[in-house]
């Protein structure tokens, strides 16, 4: 589990400061379109880049966010189940989490593929759109690899070793699931 948290840290840690540069070009890149407005001479194509960048920024935040465990979570209803019934809902939430994101991941990357085959380019500056689409998957792809390693955790306790899910579970007919 170490090395899949080591490789999980260096992959977002990469891809965090990708986006973390992107936002800081976007934002002296509005700011400054928005000085040379008051000049006359706006910046050609600002929003064009700031609609590319915003992608490389908002995917490049879904696993560190996630890792941090600062997405938004509804589990009113989650926190009031046992401890078992707990795990068997993250097992459950992890595995349909893990999926959407591979499954964005790939799909993204399609586009991307789609782009670079074709030779398509962006409207106003003609600039080519799939390294930004591939870097918007790969911030997928990342998050889906937390996902994986949160799906590995709930199977293993901190110890190391393996949680037995069907031992976790007593029920008793006239107090319910425990």
């Amino acid at each position: 589990m170490k090395v899949l948290d080591k490789i999980d840290f260096v992959l977002r840690k990469i891809i965090v400061s990708i986006g973390g540069a992107v936002l800081l070009i976007m934002l002296g890149l509005t700011v400054a379109n928005i000085v040379m407005r008051k000049f006359g001479m706006p910046i050609q194509g600002t929003f064009e880049f700031t609609g590319l960048f915003g992608a490389i920024v908002a995917a490049a935040a879904l696993g560190y966010t996630q890792k941090r465990k600062e997405n938004i979570a509804v589990d009113i209803v989650v926190n009031h189940f046992p401890k078992s019934l707990r795990i068997i809902a993250a097992i459950l939430n992890d595995t349909a989490c893990t999926a959407f994101s591979v499954l964005a991941a790939w799909q993204i990357t399609k586009i991307g593929l789609k782009h670079l085959e074709s030779g398509e380019v962006t409207e106003t500056l003609r600039i080519v759109a799939y390294p930004f689409i591939f870097i918007t998957a790969a911030g997928f792809a990342a998050l889906a690899f937390v996902f994986i390693i949160d799906l590995f955790k709930n199977f293993v306790s901190k110890d190391n070793s393996v949680k037995p899910l069907s031992t976790s579970v007593e029920i008793n007919l006239e107090e319910g699931v425990q």
